[in-house]
């Protein structure tokens, strides 16, 4: 009998073995019955042998048969004719590599091997090497309990339509601040659902929400804005800081797996499981002591195999499919991303805090106290903050920005008493000034006045104007400049037109602290 009937009659015999369940076609929830019940009948060869087969190798058969008909049932031809075994040096090679990490699979160590040239391109096989290493005890698979709950297989059309997010425990590492300790360290990731691109990750000691938020904030600025975002339901992810963030951005609102389900979101599973197996299980027999060490080679794995790795449900690469939708007929389109303004994405990131000031305007945010302004004095404020960034912090107002405030130094001597703006109500009387509302008519018809130019202005436009406007011997820089500091940027149009207003009653050489109060009142409100 010849090789090629050989291989017929093989392919024959599994055909008889699944075509019972080809026969059947069980519904979901029966298909796993069937085949145990499959396995546990005797098939008999033409030399009256009597075999029985796994279910996992049905599975697999019924897997060839459905990607290729009965042509794919049928055992390549040896290419290696003539070469039955694997040399001795390599199959010690590959047990060492076994021992060294438990974890890596015959096709990492086959690539393994090959990348590392401690074997021949294509020399190694599988089963070949199952087998060698299945004699030494090398080979055994850990038991994995079935799911007997309905899943559906699905996912985003396109990218950025949904990303996944979840975090992991990573390797142990000698803790920094503790001689002989060791910390567990912790990995947070985001995954594109439907090119199953690794946006970005980074390994952390503490599994806390400013993590969470530095990771999220990396993949927007490097990917754009996602429509959705899916997570579990850990208690970082369910804040409701995460959840302005989103808001702020424009993002829908956090979706969040059923609670004790989060095989709910696969594909960021299926990562970690990879991750696990080709990345922490490698960290092993690495010389990797720190956190930094850990990173760098979680973004140099994540860069040059992940993100290039083919990846079997899209058929390419992450990467690939992740560029597959930026364009339509070969032309770049980058209206699917949508990137965000880093200006935008600081604010949305800051945290907030209700404080009042004390009668001397001073506030206290965790240990540190901030000086603002006598204006704010006993006003319920918002305080907006990075949490990994206390030098200094942002005070609004009902929704409106007043000023930057920086900690409290204080001095051996009182500091210059701040002028306030004058109240409507500390006026001496109130009168009807007929002839300066008649003057403001007149100016608003003749003045063109844009609505929202939408340029901030930067510092040294902002001195230059004061410069032009009042007196240079009144005219003092470094005030101006701190005066910017805490309430700018500003609009430059209207602070020409509110200089303008100002000068046509009354003089250019007053103090400059006078014309910065205005500036302060007209712009931002004042005391409101």
């Amino acid at each position: 009998m010849t090789d090629h009937d050989r291989i017929t009659k093989k392919a024959l015999l599994r055909f008889q073995i699944i075509s019972a369940y080809l026969a059947a076609s069980p519904p979901r929830g029966k298909r796993r019955q069937m085949l145990e019940h499959l396995a546990a009948k005797t098939w008999f060869l033409e030399s009256g042998e009597v075999i029985t087969v796994q279910p996992e190798t049905i599975r697999y058969w019924l897997r060839m048969y459905g990607l290729g008909g009965f042509e794919a049932l049928k055992d390549k031809p040896r290419k290696d004719k003539g070469i039955r075994a694997i040399p001795e040096e390599l199959i010690e090679n590959a047990c060492r590599l076994k021992l060294e990490v438990p974890e890596r699979s015959i096709e990492r160590i086959i690539s393994i091997m090959e990348n590392m040239q401690l074997a021949p391109p294509r020399l190694l096989r599988r089963s070949t090497l199952h087998r060698a290493l299945q004699a030494r005890g090398l080979s055994a698979r850990k038991l994995v309990i079935p799911d007997n709950q309905d899943l559906d297989r699905w996912q985003a059309d396109y990218a950025n339509d949904l990303w996944q997010a979840d975090m992991l425990q990573g390797p142990w590492l000698p803790d920094p601040h503790g001689k002989g300790k060791m910390r567990r360290s912790y990995l947070y990731a985001f995954l594109d659902d439907a090119s199953r691109l690794l946006l970005y990750g980074r390994f952390f000691f503490k599994g806390d929400l400013p993590a969470l938020e530095l990771v999220f904030r990396r993949s927007l600025q490097r990917y754009g804005k996602p429509k959705r975002v899916y997570y579990d339901n850990g208690m970082v992810f369910k804040s409701n800081h995460m959840k302005i963030v989103c808001a702020e951005l424009g993002i829908h609102h956090p979706i969040h797996t059923k609670p004790y389900r989060p095989m709910g979101h696969g594909k960021i599973e299926a990562f970690n499981r990879f991750c696990v197996n080709h990345f922490i299980a490698e960290v092993k027999a690495s010389s990797i002591v720190t956190l930094h060490q850990l990173n760098e080679a979680f973004l140099a794995w994540v860069v040059e195999e992940y993100n290039l790795r083919k990846h079997t449900e899209i058929g390419m690469t992450p990467e690939q499919r992740w560029g597959k939708d930026l364009s339509a007929g070969g032309v770049k389109d980058s209206s699917r991303i949508q990137y965000i303004e880093e200006e935008k994405l600081r604010m949305a990131f800051l945290w907030r805090e209700k404080r009042t000031p004390d009668k001397t305007g001073v506030i206290q945010l965790f240990t540190q106290r901030y000086k603002v302004s006598p204006v704010l004095v006993k006003k319920r404020v918002e305080v907006r903050y990075d949490p990994e960034r206390l030098d200094q912090i942002e005070i609004y107002l009902d929704g409106v920005f007043r000023q930057r405030a920086k900690p409290l130094q204080i001095e051996p001597n009182r500091a210059p008493k701040e002028r306030l703006p004058v109240q409507q109500d500390q006026k001496p009387e109130e009168v009807t000034d007929y002839l300066l509302w008649l003057t403001n008519q007149h100016k608003a018809k003749i003045r063109i006045t844009p609505e929202n130019s939408g340029d901030n202005q930067t510092l040294a436009g902002f001195l230059h104007i004061l410069s032009e406007y009042i007196s240079k011997e009144v005219f003092d820089e470094k005030e101006a400049a701190a005066f910017f500091q805490t309430f700018g940027p500003f609009d430059p149009d209207r602070i020409k037109h509110t200089l303008d207003d100002l000068l046509a009653v009354e003089p250019p050489n007053l103090h400059i602290s006078f014309y910065l109060n205005h500036i302060q009142t007209k712009l931002m409100g004042g005391t409101s």
